[in-house]
């Protein structure tokens, strides 16, 4: 069964088609956001391909894979940026990342689009476990896990690897339950 897009208020998140692969590419390629992510710059619109192709052979998130979705702008369809999920072969826990573009950020898009994505998680696939990693200067995406509810559960130290650089890797955690009883909270 394909992958139903999930709307918000202001988003549609849904699966990537090769048309956006150049979209894709020229936001990877931009050095401000791809300072604290696993790519090197340039990225290839080939890259992005590869990536996309392997996001389009499922239907959704399935165990051992990275699933990628677009988001768009409800209001006139532009591509703010992407939000992905990595369903841990278990299929119990998952991963979720995000990206958007430079113009695209402090607007509230990627709580916004990351909401949606733990939302069907939780609702859908059912996952018991929801983490994050980031780099610990990150600071923008750190406060984006915060707001969505997640917790700092510490720092692997020279963790991640981009090519034959290493860095630490702060790794954030939010339990499905913990995010069923927030969204039972009254709006602030």
């Amino acid at each position: 069964m394909a992958f139903t897009p999930l709307h918000t208020a202001r988003l549609v998140l849904r699966p990537f088609t090769e048309e956006d692969a150049e979209d894709f590419a020229a936001r990877r390629s931009d050095p401000e956001t791809a300072m604290y992510q696993a790519w090197r710059v340039p990225y290839s619109v080939e890259k992005a391909l590869e990536v996309i192709r392997e996001s389009e052979r499922h239907d959704g998130p399935v165990p051992g894979h990275w699933f990628q979705l677009d988001v768009q702008r409800l209001a006139d369809g532009r591509t703010v940026g992407d939000v992905a999920v990595y369903l841990h072969d278990h299929g119990h826990t998952a991963e979720v990342g995000y990206t958007l573009h430079t113009w695209a950020r402090r607007k509230g898009y990627a709580t916004e689009a990351t909401t949606a994505m733990i939302d069907y998680l939780v609702d859908v696939t059912g996952v018991h476990r929801i983490e994050a990693a980031t780099h610990p200067d990150n600071s923008r995406s750190i406060q984006v896990l915060e707001r969505l509810g997640f917790r700092a559960e510490g720092v692997k130290r020279e963790a991640f690897w981009v090519e034959d650089e290493v860095s630490d890797d702060a790794i954030f955690g939010l339990l499905a339950s913990e995010w069923v009883a927030m969204r039972a909270l009254p709006a602030p």
